[in-house]
């Protein structure tokens, strides 16, 4: 059966590093959006609108032919996954959580400043924006543990795999990125 794949995980957790070991996953990314379209990591004036194409982008992605459609936000709280699973089961898809490793709070924020400064060389037409220790610390206040109740069909606890990105990792990643099409957000 299909499946709709929802990852649980504070920024800097490992969800990205995850879902890009599958590439043949169909990816639905509020981040991919911000820097695909508006050439930034985050910006609260275009919310609204990166909100909007992500659940467009969510719909067209369930109605695909795409045996796995992955969403890759934090996706912290009850109230949060709660939709994804009706939506999974609307679409006939099995809903699963694959929940990120848990760990304190500071390895994952050193690891997402780290994402944010190789985004930045990375990529200089981007606007990168800070992410303060203060917001990332009520993000994790705010996570509740994935619990059967939800409804997911499963629930998989990803181990804290890291692999060094040495230059060759990083050009065969490089190249992945370019080499994937985009999902058509609206087909006829």
């Amino acid at each position: 059966m299909k499946q709709l794949v929802v990852l649980v995980g504070l920024p800097g957790s490992g969800k990205s590093a995850y879902q890009r070991e599958h590439p043949d996953w169909v990816v639905v990314s509020r981040s991919s959006i911000r820097q695909t379209m508006f050439r930034c990591s985050y910006d609260p004036a275009i919310e609204e609108t990166v909100d909007r194409v992500f659940h467009a982008a969510l719909v067209e992605a369930l109605d695909s032919d795409a045996d796995v459609v992955c969403i890759d936000e934090p996706n912290l709280t009850r109230d949060v996954r709660a939709p994804f699973v009706e939506l999974a089961r609307l679409s006939g898809r099995n809903p699963i959580a694959c929940v990120m490793a848990e760990e304190s709070a500071d390895p994952a924020y050193e690891r997402m400043q780290r994402n944010l400064k190789r985004l930045a060389f990375e990529t200089p037409h981007l606007r990168v924006r800070a992410f303060p220790r203060k917001v990332y610390d009520t993000l994790a206040g705010q996570f509740e543990p994935v619990v059967d109740e939800e409804g997911f069909a499963a629930i998989e606890r990803s181990a804290a795999r890291r692999p060094a990105v040495t230059p060759k990792t990083a050009e065969v990643a490089a190249r992945a990125r370019v080499e994937r099409e985009p999902l058509p957000l609206f087909t006829s």
